[in-house]
C-alpha cells in the first residue's frame, strides 16, 4: 500500500487524537491531517489531495452527511473514499449514508483495530478501481530525449497509459523516462512524468507498421493528480471507444 494522505474531520479533540495516533501506529507510511469542523474540511479538501476522508456525522456547522454530498458532486474529488463515523446506529441513518455514497460506516464507540480493518479494506478497494484500465478516444504525445512521438491512446488509468504508435518513428527504450501529453474530448493534460514499462508489436509480423507502448506515471503533485482524476472520471462517464492508430 502506498503512503496514505488521510483527513480526519471531527470537532472533538480527544477523538481526533485517538484516531490520528492509532493510524500512525498501524500504518508505517501515513500523513494525517485534521479539520475541526465542516468549513475547515471543505477548505482542506479544495487545496489538498486525500486518499481517504474520515468524517464525524455530528459536526457544529456542516453535518458529515452534508460534507459527503458536497464531495460526491465535486467535479474533481467526487470519488475520494469517505468513511462516516457516527453514534447513529439506526437503519435509516445507515441507509441514508449508503445512498449518499459513503464508502463505509463505523458506529461509535469503536476500537482502533476495527478502524484499521475498515480503512485498509476501503483504500485497497479504491486502489484496485483507481488503476483499472479502460479504453478511451484520444491522442497522446511522448517526449523523450530530443524526440516527440505522437499516437493514439489504447487505454488509460490513474497509474499509466497505453498507446499505439508508428514504427517508422524513433521509439523510446524500455525503462526510459519520458513526459506524456494527453488529449481527450473530456479534457487535456500535458507533461505528465513517467517511464516506459512495455514495448509490444501491434501485429505478429516482422514488417508490422505499428508498435504499442505502455508508460507508468511517476508520483504526481496535487494539482496534476486532481486534473488527471477529473479527466479520467469524465472519460469513464462517456465510455469512449477504442482509438485507432495515430501518426
Amino acid at each position: 500500500m502506498k503512503k496514505l494522505n488521510i483527513l480526519i474531520i471531527d470537532d472533538t479533540a480527544a477523538m481526533r487524537k485517538f484516531i490520528k495516533s492509532g493510524l500512525e501506529e498501524h500504518f508505517s507510511e501515513v500523513n494525517v491531517n485534521v479539520a475541526v469542523d465542516g468549513k475547515e474540511a471543505v477548505i482542506k479538501l479544495e487545496h489538498h489531495t486525500y486518499d481517504l476522508v474520515l468524517c464525524d456525522w455530528e459536526l457544529p456547522d456542516l453535518t458529515g452527511d452534508e460534507i459527503l454530498q458536497w464531495v460526491r458532486v465535486h467535479p474533481i474529488i467526487n470519488h475520494t473514499p469517505f468513511i462516516m463515523l457516527s453514534s447513529r446506529r439506526d437503519r435509516a441513518s445507515v441507509t441514508r449514508a449508503i445512498r449518499g455514497g459513503v464508502s463505509s460506516y463505523i458506529v461509535k464507540p469503536f476500537n482502533i483495530g476495527s478502524l484499521v480493518q475498515k480503512v485498509t479494506a476501503v483504500v485497497e478497494n479504491y486502489e484496485r478501481r483507481q488503476f483499472q484500465r479502460f479504453t478511451v478516444n484520444g491522442v497522446m504525445g511522448i517526449h523523450f530525449r530530443d524526440q516527440h512521438l505522437k499516437g493514439g491512446i489504447i487505454d488509460l488509468s490513474m497509474g499509466g497509459i497505453f498507446g499505439l504508435f508508428s514504427r517508422r518513428n524513433t521509439i523510446p527504450l524500455i525503462f526510459e523516462e519520458a513526459t506524456v501529453d494527453i488529449k481527450l474530448e473530456a479534457g487535456s493534460i500535458s507533461a505528465l512524468e513517467g517511464f516506459v514499462i512495455r514495448l509490444q508489436a501491434a501485429e505478429a509480423r516482422i514488417d508490422a507498421d505499428s508498435v504499442k507502448i505502455a508508460l507508468k506515471f511517476t508520483e504526481l503533485n496535487t494539482n496534476r493528480t486532481q486534473l488527471l482524476q477529473a479527466i479520467v472520471t469524465a472519460a469513464k462517464t462517456h465510455e469512449y471507444s477504442l482509438f485507432g492508430s495515430g501518426t
